[in-house]
């Protein structure tokens, strides 16, 4: 039966009032949801979901153009939709391995930035044609910042894609610095207003620093980048990489 799916596809849902995919029992064992061209989606998930899919490793939405949350609250107040990051804490999504968004034009960001602790099995992130994205992290204002570190890690992301997204302006939007250990592949390309400063760390690691806390702190990486046209890196080669026109 419908608990026990394990990959789900939904593709062009043209039903006028469809704003989000489930009202009640999610199947715990999904391990693949891909949601395309579904119009009137305003939101993947509510809370009351996320315990429920601690299996989902692939994540793919796309050309979704009234999505505004990939997760919102329990309620049917349209008006107050947005999660914060107290609401999930870093509980979500512990198994997600491979996240990509594009053309969801009005998506700001994809998750407040208390989340970024739990995806700690993350390898691919991609993100692309998206005009109103602001932060992939978003600025999580009922969190308290004692509760957030300094810098987040995501320990096991490999390949970091960020491409024609022409309002995004931070990695993430609270100015919080972003770690890769593991990082192999990075592309920055058609983000002119982005200011978070990729580089290499001591240790041969990718960062994502804010420029506020780079001018404040100083500088300990090397090759560092304003990424507004930046190419492919790749840790095999040194990091090596080079300027669109």
């Amino acid at each position: 039966g419908f608990t026990s799916l394990e990959t789900l596809k939904l593709y062009s849902l043209h039903v006028p009032n469809l704003t989000c995919i489930w009202k009640g029992l999610v199947s715990c064992n999904l391990t693949t949801l891909k949601v395309i061209m579904c119009e009137r989606l305003t939101h993947v998930f509510t809370k009351s979901m996320i315990a429920s899919l601690i299996q989902l490793k692939i994540l793919k939405i796309s050309n979704c153009e009234e999505l505004e949350q990939i997760i919102a609250k329990d309620n049917d107040d349209e008006k107050d939709q947005i999660l914060s990051g107290s609401d999930l804490q870093s509980s979500c999504f512990p198994n997600l391995r491979r996240l990509e968004i594009t053309g969801c034009n009005k998506l700001k960001s994809l998750f407040p930035v208390a989340m970024a602790s739990g995806l700690k099995r993350l390898q691919t992130l991609h993100v692309s044609e998206s005009s109103q994205l602001l932060g992939v992290f978003g600025q999580d204002d009922h969190a308290s910042p004692a509760n957030l570190e300094k810098e987040m890690v995501l320990p096991d992301l490999h390949e970091l894609l960020l491409v024609q997204l022409p309002s995004i302006s931070c990695f993430s939007l609270r100015c919080n610095d972003f770690l890769f250990p593991h990082l192999e592949k990075l592309e920055v390309d058609g983000c002119p207003k982005l200011t978070t400063i990729f580089g290499t760390t001591s240790n041969g690691s990718m960062s994502a620093k804010s420029k506020v806390s780079q001018v404040a702190e100083g500088s300990s990486t090397g090759c560092l980048v304003l990424p507004g046209n930046a190419r492919w890196w790749t840790r095999q080669y040194g990091w090596n990489f080079s300027f669109g026109i």
